[in-house]
């Protein structure tokens, strides 16, 4: 009773305090003392950062050992469930959705907080194999499980993710990891943080966690959490594997002021491929006459090939589609030139782009001063598809040929993580200093 009434009094406290739209800085400086709960483990080495993402999740940290000090893991967001009462997650989830599509799970942070009769999941219902059922006004996941169906609420998978990347970073360190900082969505971070309290409390292990916004993780990745930051207005846009979304954001003495934001939950990497494949699909009915969508086992090794092209074209002009035994066992190749890509994907580019005209002009409607491009001290780019030469180009002349943030040595699809454990070190104590989640009830 004692660990519930100290969890309520965090949560008015939080309320009463006027808690920042980023959650950073939420209770009073002396709440932690006051209520006898451990401040956050502002010693070097003791808390792991995780980001957790649609398409992967990371795990990072900074070890004791001066010689090794940071370290970094990463795995697919997948889960499967095996059939006897176990789940396999990241790579092995992965190698056995190819066994058995309908056992595993994907993409699913973005189901959080959804209903059943929200327009995501409506969606999402039609693009995946398992079923998304009501359970009390949230959505579960149900999967077929051998002779029975398993059912998992989104921030169960969550917590088996996290679950997975703890235990590769203490066979790492070679010693248990106590304390988090979990970076996830900003829209996601307040209800992440109440569901990995009530569902990861034993499973996780940890003594105590925070959740922070992504957003804030992937400037910090840039030190512009620092006084180097301090008044200035940045933007930081996302394009990742399944998501896209644009945030605006201060940081004043310490605190974050959220300004606006935009996101399309269904915007990302896999759709810049998406188009890569319908168009050799028609290469290949048209050399061929064959259609490729009728062997699921043929469409997967071209998807695999035109990923592996996409990524090709991030540092070439032109690359070739090549993957052998694909027709009656007759090889298939053919020639993909960057501008092709650039024109396969020109309306997705364009939608990416919205988000940041949206979140820049603002909700007014009014005139569309371009004073107001001129606002936005920072630009950040964030997400794998960040590399995309076109991507950085249309932000680039969208700001009258600003240059996005770039810092040596920070890659695109790192920087949330590698964010999230900067904040984890001693010297990020004043902008971290709320206390931290702990198993108290």
């Amino acid at each position: 009773m004692r660990r519930l009434l100290v969890s309520l009094v965090l949560l008015m406290a939080t309320a009463a305090a006027g808690a920042a739209a980023f959650g950073i800085r939420g209770v009073p400086a002396d709440y932690c003392y006051r209520y006898n709960i451990p401040a956050a483990p502002f010693y070097l080495g003791t808390a792991a950062a995780i980001h957790l993402g649609n398409t992967n999740s990371c795990i990072a940290g900074y070890d004791l050992d001066p010689r090794n000090s940071y370290y970094h893991f990463c795995i697919p967001s997948w889960v499967a469930a095996t059939g006897n009462g176990t789940t396999l997650s990241g790579e092995a989830a992965m190698d056995h959705a190819a066994l058995s599509p309908r056992t595993a799970i994907s993409g699913f942070m973005r189901l959080l907080d959804q209903r059943i009769i929200d327009d995501v999941a409506k969606r999402e219902a039609e693009l995946v194999l398992y079923k998304l059922i009501d359970r009390r006004g949230r959505i579960s996941i149900q999967v077929e499980a051998g002779r029975v169906n398993e059912e998992f609420p989104p921030a169960r998978l969550a917590c088996i993710l996290i679950s997975e990347l703890k235990r590769k970073a203490e066979a790492h360190l070679g010693r248990e990891v106590r304390h988090a900082v979990i970076a996830v969505p900003r829209h996601l971070s307040s209800i992440l943080r109440q569901d990995l309290v009530t569902l990861g409390r034993f499973d996780l292990g940890f003594r105590g966690f925070k959740v922070i916004d992504e957003q804030i993780a992937t400037a910090a990745a840039y030190h512009l959490h620092t006084e180097r930051g301090d008044g200035k207005a940045i933007l930081v846009f996302h394009l990742g594997g399944r998501t896209c979304d644009a945030t605006i954001f201060k940081f004043i003495n310490g605190t974050t002021r959220f300004v606006d934001a935009r996101s399309d939950l269904f915007l990302g990497s896999e759709d810049f491929t998406a188009r890569i494949v319908e168009y050799m699909a028609w290469l290949i009915k048209q050399r061929h006459g064959w259609d490729i969508g009728q062997d699921k086992e043929a469409l997967l090794r071209l998807r695999v090939a035109c990923e592996h092209a996409k990524k090709a074209l991030s540092d070439k002009e032109e690359t070739q589609v090549q993957v052998d035994s694909l027709v009656g066992g007759v090889s298939f190749s053919a020639h993909l030139t960057r501008a092709k890509f650039e024109e396969l994907n020109r309306d997705l580019f364009d939608r990416a782009m919205a988000l940041v005209d949206e979140v820049v002009m603002g909700r007014g409607g009014g005139p569309r001063e371009e004073s107001r491009k001129d606002m936005v001290d920072e630009i950040v780019l964030v997400g794998g598809s960040a590399r995309i030469p076109k991507v950085r180009q249309l932000v680039s002349v969208y700001f009258h040929g600003r240059d996005p943030n770039s810092r040596k040595g920070v890659e695109p699809e790192e920087a949330v993580v590698r964010g999230t454990a900067i904040l984890s070190r001693p010297e990020a104590a004043p902008i971290m200093e709320e206390c931290f989640e702990h198993n108290l009830v």
